[in-house]
């Protein structure tokens, strides 16, 4: 096996056990914080979103220390941070702790997802890139899925706590891992001595390029529709205006997920066979039709075409954007960009459920669910409008062609 090959199957065994713990984790985290500490809901709050929040402000620095240091180092340092923060969950007695260990979590987790894209971006030239990238996400959402499939089980066979050292155990895995890097590819080792600047006005030109902007749009869209929409104001209406029992919506959400999943990886081909422009808009376009017949759809039968289909155009364009980022900034800031997505994911995460939210109870119910969802359809479709004005899609011009030449001519 050589060297790419291998650091690309390390990362994405350590990539599956980083989104396991989460998977396990996130859908028991609020409960275990109300049960375990009787705190208030403004305090449970602030401990679900303290950890997007952080994990929103330290990408953009964390990929930027990771185009001046190379990837090995702060992947470990993240992975032991994730570590300690499971741990720290597990022997919490005050609220006030876990939120803290929760901070530390989502810095280690910031760490790892920002840079592993980045790093596997690096792996790949350009023509290779998107499908890398496809089938890394499609693996990791795979071990996310696992994880609520079965935290759960292990919350009730164990207790709620006890997810916290099974979680730790397995952040220790993902860190054994990423420890086995190589950590350089043979165009970072190239590059080394001409790294910029941690922070410069000309670095910053050159990540917050045209493309990045958009890709950027494009993931706090997608991101707040799928927390505010899907995650948020779909459950109540299913099985509140509905009356779908939870058991079956469980099902639908497993329909969402098999459509991610497969979005990931064949949008990434996509992108790596037409461009990553039509790969996007065809992913628009399906999200947009999709949400916007939600609220047709009133039976479960009904639910799981549509929920794949939305499941299946996020996966797209959550898999073709950061193919699309790698290619649009040079080599040395990278991370940087990546960094620059994932900040705007996080962003519309946290906006996602208070907008969307606030739309429902401005309208009230049941009209206001209607609405939502139409809401979700017209920002989709405002990011379909968005894609369509980018006039090239793909590697850089002018100089990181010629790079790019020069890299297949030294492989040849």
């Amino acid at each position: 096996m050589d060297s790419t090959t291998r650091d690309y199957v390390v990362l994405i065994i350590s990539g599956t056990f980083t989104m396991l713990t989460g998977g396990m984790v996130h859908p028991i985290f609020a409960p275990f914080v109300r049960m375990e500490f009787t705190a208030p809901l403004l305090i449970v709050g602030l401990a679900v979103s303290g950890y997007y929040l952080v994990r929103m402000f330290c990408e953009f620095p964390i990929g930027a220390l990771s185009d001046r240091m190379g990837p090995r180092t702060p992947l470990i340092i993240g992975r032991v941070m994730a570590t300690i923060g499971a741990v720290t969950c597990y022997k919490a007695t005050e609220v006030w702790q876990l939120i803290i260990a929760r901070a530390l979590w989502g810095v280690g987790d910031a760490s790892f997802y920002t840079i592993s894209m980045a790093y596997v971006a690096s792996l790949f030239l350009t023509e290779r890139r998107g499908r890398a990238l496809g089938l890394f996400i499609a693996v990791e959402m795979v071990g996310g899925f696992i994880g609520q499939a079965t935290g759960g089980f292990i919350a009730s066979a164990f207790g709620i706590r006890m997810s916290f050292p099974i979680s730790a155990v397995l952040c220790a895995i993902s860190l054994v891992a990423v420890v086995m890097l190589r950590g350089e590819t043979q165009r970072s080792n190239r590059n080394h001595a001409k790294r910029s600047p941690m922070f410069s006005t000309q670095v910053f030109l050159m990540v917050l390029n045209r493309p990045v902007i958009v890709a950027c749009l494009i993931n706090f869209t997608d991101m707040a529709i799928s927390t505010g929409v899907i995650s948020t104001i779909l459950p109540l209406y299913v099985t509140e205006e509905l009356k779908i029992p939870l058991t079956e919506y469980g099902l639908v959400v497993a329909a969402s997920t098999v459509g991610s999943v497969s979005g990931n990886f064949l949008g990434g081909l996509l992108s790596d066979k037409v461009g990553r422009k039509k790969s996007l808009a065809f992913g628009l376009v399906t999200g947009t039709v999709a949400t916007f017949i939600l609220p047709v759809a009133n039976a479960f039968l009904q639910f799981i075409p549509v929920m794949f289909a939305k499941g299946f155009s996020y996966g797209i364009t959550y898999g073709t954007t950061p193919a699309l980022v790698a290619d649009s900034v040079p080599d040395n800031a990278r991370g940087m960009g990546v960094g620059a997505f994932r900040t705007f994911f996080d962003l519309g995460g946290l906006v996602g459920p208070i907008a969307i939210s606030s739309v429902v109870e401005y309208v009230g119910r049941p009209q206001g669910y209607a609405a939502a969802f139409h809401m979700g359809s017209g920002l989709l479709f405002l990011s379909f409008l968005v894609v369509l004005q980018l006039k090239s899609v793909g590697a850089p011009a002018g100089a990181f062609h010629a790079t790019t030449s020069k890299r297949r001519s030294e492989r040849t």
